[in-house]
């Protein structure tokens, strides 16, 4: 007969049911919910198949648990995604560009300045000094609600002219002349 669970908790249930329904991350959230279940009294067993994980795979959660409490948890990754850390606020990770940076960033937006991401992140890096990526600009970007407004090309041979008569119904006109 197997004996009662018993874990030293570090975190109330609160914090870890907190945790649990905000994690993103989807392998670390079966661990959260394991733990905020286990610290809830429940039994290993069924809550090994509410996780939907082995029964050994949790024993290695608690005993992860029991070593270094949530940091532990969260530090082994698969696939040697390292480096991870615990979202304990919602706030995420510090910005790299201050308020007042974001803000000349967006007024040389509303200029026109940037007719790529490219552009931006070099003048980011000239005028601050930060660096990011394509990638993380345009992140920034889609936070800012940043559009990258810019014409499309005009072909050498268009005529305004006509684009414009074409799109005041000259266009019914001028086919009923070639019928």
């Amino acid at each position: 007969m197997r004996g009662q669970l018993e874990i030293s908790w570090q975190d109330d249930e609160a914090t870890l049911f907190h945790l649990y329904k905000t994690e993103r991350d989807p392998e670390l959230r079966p661990r959260l919910q394991a733990l905020w279940l286990l610290r809830q009294g429940h039994p290993l067993g069924w809550v090994a198949q509410v996780v939907g994980a082995h029964y050994r795979t949790l024993q290695q959660w608690v005993a992860w648990y029991r070593q270094g409490g949530l940091a532990e948890v969260v530090k082994h990754r698969r696939g040697g995604r390292q480096g991870f850390a615990l979202r304990l606020s919602p706030k995420g990770r510090a910005p790299y560009l201050t308020a007042e940076q974001q803000a000349l960033l967006l007024e040389q937006a509303a200029q026109g300045a940037f007719a790529t991401i490219g552009e931006a992140v070099a003048w980011v890096k000239r005028e601050f000094g930060v660096t990011y990526t394509y990638w993380g600009m345009r992140s920034l970007f889609q936070r800012l609600k940043l559009k990258k407004k810019v014409p499309r090309p005009l072909a050498a041979k268009a005529s305004l002219a006509e684009q414009e008569a074409w799109k005041e119904g000259a266009w019914r006109r001028l086919s009923k002349k070639t019928v």
